[in-house]
């Protein structure tokens, strides 16, 4: 797998690098901080609308 190369011409391994770096340094220390705010009550209007529209949805597509 490591000589595989995708579309890209880039290295299988170095994209599965770079998208573990992502998500360590920037996903999820952002989701982290989400859910704290989520915790205390801190969430903006805007996310809490966005949330409760989503939780919305989820609901109907199992029924």
């Amino acid at each position: 797998m490591n000589s595989q190369k995708i579309i890209t011409g880039i290295n299988v391994t170095e994209q599965m690098t770079k998208a573990r770096d992502i998500l360590n340094k920037q996903v999820l220390p952002k989701e982290a901080l989400f859910q704290d705010r989520k915790r205390k009550g801190q969430l903006s209007k805007e996310l809490l609308n966005a949330l409760n529209a989503n939780a919305l949805l989820n609901n109907h597509r199992g029924m």
